[in-house]
């Protein structure tokens, strides 16, 4: 006999009405949400900690893009989301890649870390940008001085406390990295191959106008020289005038970007553009009972913003979608939360 609301297990499998894929923040949020909706969820993380790119790549940035949230560390506001996603008791599993899910009888089996480990209803993929790994350079020393200097990615400001810090690239990590280190770095660098930045203008100009950094244009990085021990110097090529130039430092970050991999799935076929899950504009992707949000998911290859706010927004409204996917007669919409008593 089935008690209704009770998981069953088939073929040692627990059966649940949606897996949500990734504990990042809109993962967190999405697992908020299904408690909300009163679905019942197991989110998966294959990471050994909630966060996702928040912790991973800059848990001491401060956000500032978040409603009600004037400023925050991320590792806070990463805490704050876990503690919102967990009102409901919903399930986190970490250390849980998943490595396949196959679509069932009209349901779908999840294999995680290679073994076949749950079913369900609904998927709701919320993987950031999905299995990311950082750019390397592809330069002499680079791989020596790997976390002996060379970095990619700010874990600990004060690790770089009264060092000469070079940073490798153009875009918002970058200028991030330098006004985060600024206040406890003897020196800071801003390397980048060409003479354009995608970073924010605002971010820039604060860079612009600090005492503390040299911004270094239209030119390569050629080598990293050290002791054995840690990184002393790098060695320079300038693009236009084709001169060489070695500058002496205590550490590389290099910030050129991430290659990522959206579909994992070996036996799902998602319409993907670029590096983005294609959805529509309610966050159903192409195989029906599989939605996206956050990061990895595109709406139709309209312009896409990578902001923590607006993955959130994406998470309820693809909840509600699959409220009403796994259960037709539900509403769409599930009322104002200012009602509860949690």
């Amino acid at each position: 006999m089935v008690i209704p609301g009770e998981s069953t297990v088939e073929h040692g499998m627990e059966d649940t009405d949606l897996i949500i894929i990734g504990a990042g923040p809109t993962g967190m949020f999405a697992t908020f949400c299904a408690g909300l909706r009163e679905i019942k969820s197991i989110t998966l993380e294959s990471l050994d900690t909630h966060g996702g790119q928040m912790l991973e790549l800059y848990p001491e940035k401060i956000v500032y893009d978040v409603q009600a949230v004037p400023k925050m560390k991320a590792i806070d506001l990463s805490d704050k989301m876990y503690e919102q996603s967990r009102l409901f008791n919903q399930r986190i599993e970490f250390n849980s890649k998943v490595t396949d899910v196959i679509p069932e009888n009209g349901k779908f089996t999840i294999e995680v870390n290679d073994q076949k480990k749950y079913t369900a209803k609904a998927i709701l993929v919320c993987g950031g940008v999905g299995d990311f790994h950082p750019n390397k350079l592809g330069i002499e020393g680079e791989d020596e001085y790997s976390r002996k200097g060379v970095y990619y990615a700010v874990k600990s400001v004060d690790g770089f406390k009264d060092k000469t810090v070079a940073i490798v690239g153009g875009g918002d990590s970058a200028f991030d990295y330098q006004m985060q280190l600024s206040p406890v770095c003897k020196k800071t660098y801003i390397i980048q191959h060409n003479n354009t930045f995608k970073a924010a203008e605002s971010s820039v100009d604060a860079v612009k106008r600090d005492a503390k950094a040299e911004i270094i244009m239209n030119t390569d990085v050629k080598k990293i020289n050290g002791d054995g021990n840690g990184v002393k110097s790098m060695e320079l090529f300038d693009n236009a005038s084709k001169t060489s130039r070695t500058i002496e430092v205590d550490a590389v970050i290099v910030a050129i970007g991430y290659k990522v991999n959206p579909s994992v799935f070996k036996s799902l076929n998602l319409e993907t553009s670029n590096r983005y899950i294609k959805v529509d504009h309610n966050y159903k992707t192409s195989t029906e009972g599989v939605y996206a949000a956050g990061d990895i998911a595109n709406v139709s290859d309209e312009p896409k913003f990578a902001l923590i706010a607006v993955g959130g927004a994406e998470a309820y409204i693809a909840i509600n979608n699959i409220k009403k996917y796994i259960s037709p007669n539900a509403s769409l919409f599930g009322g104002h939360s200012s009602s509860l008593k949690i």
